[in-house]
């Protein structure tokens, strides 16, 4: 079901996220010491929290009123990071069984589909290792933030929440590419049986023409039971691919009940995160005395994440729509085949059987998670910040 290199899993297995095996072999029985294991990793995790948030409360007394924004926009950032990693944690471990039986249903249907496990996706675990990187170069350049009684707590929390939180997104994202990667096999066969059916009907007709002119009654009659036996075999086979449609739905569904609490806590992330970073960088230059250039490519490269971390929500999510909306259609292309009307009314049925099994994202039903979740998120983002620049300049 996830189609993850080792290499991730191995670095998600010694962080404590991954007690599932995220590749292309069937996963392990689920072992209690992976979840003791991750329990204490997310403890200390926990304990640096409630040290460096001691501290932080401390010390809002001494800061200046310039500055108060700034510290208070920065904590707000380490709240965020601590809610999103205690909840990537507690939905990995306390549903872990839910995804062993999602991820077995899964292996089903890719067995059906491509005979043997599915391939590994490389392009996506370039993409993770980018991420990856780009959230390192960003680290790096912010270690003046680690600053003051405890520098290595705040480093340390600061570290481990965007890893985890950025972790949360890619593994959503592999699980849904991995979805995909099932819709677009299943069209690929469809094309390829539609294409092959139009080669053969020409062959057919050609093979009729044939017959006449030697005039053999038995060569006719093979030919009638040909066709009548690809009749029943293509309307067999369309049966087949919209159960497999059906059962690759009904996975989506699944996925989207398991993560649907991640999702929320994702968007809602992503949201404060892409308008509390230009407004930081505004408030950061107009009262502290820093390296601009510095600082402006250092918050951009934040910017960049945040926006990456979003597509990683996103657009899998639209592409697996897209991908299982062409089903339907292939499957409409099969209605001009020469058959009687009873026939038609079958494809029809099963037409409308996919209609009627849309696989979709979303979250608690308030809003489904395709492209035009961009659009409704760039307005929102650009709303509330210009209203509190505006509230910015009037004080």
């Amino acid at each position: 079901m996830f189609y993850a290199s080792k290499a991730l899993t191995i670095l998600w297995r010694l962080t404590g996220l991954g007690t599932l095996s995220l590749s292309s072999s069937p996963p392990p029985s689920s072992s209690r010491l992976s979840v003791v294991y991750a329990a204490t990793v997310y403890s200390a995790f926990a304990y640096l929290c409630f040290v460096l948030a001691s501290e932080r409360l401390s010390a809002y007394g001494r800061h200046e009123s310039g500055t108060f924004q700034i510290h208070a926009i920065r904590d707000t950032n380490m709240a965020l990071l601590f809610v999103a990693s205690t909840v990537v944690y507690w939905c990995t471990h306390v549903y872990r069984r839910q995804h062993v039986r999602v991820y077995a249903e899964h292996a089903a249907v890719v067995h059906q589909l491509f005979g043997t496990a599915a391939p590994v996706g490389r392009d996506m675990n370039a993409y993770c290792w980018v991420l990856y990187a780009s959230l390192v170069a960003a680290l790096s350049l912010d270690v003046r933030r680690y600053v003051g009684p405890m520098p290595w707590t705040f480093g340390a929390v600061y570290v481990w929440g965007h890893y985890v939180l950025l972790t949360g997104n890619i593994q959503f994202a592999i699980t849904v590419f991995g979805l995909r990667q099932c819709y677009r096999e299943l069209n690929c066969r469809m094309r390829a049986g539609s294409s092959g059916r139009s080669h053969d009907s020409g062959l057919r007709e050609y093979g009729t023409t044939v017959a006449k002119t030697s005039s053999s009654d038995v060569q006719l009659q093979n030919i009638m039971f040909i066709s009548v036996l690809e009749k029943v075999n293509l309307l067999t086979i369309l049966k087949y691919w919209s159960d497999v449609h059906w059962s690759i739905t009904q996975i989506v569904s699944r996925v989207n009940n398991l993560f649907k609490f991640r999702l929320f806590v994702f968007f809602l992330c992503g949201l404060l995160h892409l308008m509390l970073t230009p407004y930081l960088l505004s408030l950061t230059i107009l009262n502290e005395d820093i390296d601009i250039l510095r600082y402006i490519l250092e918050c951009t490269l934040w910017f960049i994440i945040h926006i990456l971390r979003v597509v990683l929500m996103i657009y899998p999510c639209a592409l697996l729509g897209e991908e299982a909306a062409k089903t339907q259609i292939l499957l409409g292309s099969y209605l001009n085949t020469k058959i009687d009307l009873f026939d038609i009314k079958k494809i029809e049925t099963y037409a409308q059987q996919l209609a009627a099994n849309t696989p979709e994202f979303s979250i608690y039903s308030m809003f489904i998670i395709d492209k035009q979740l961009v659009v409704t998120l760039t307005g929102a983002v650009t709303t509330y910040l210009v209203i509190i620049l505006q509230l910015q300049g009037q004080s």
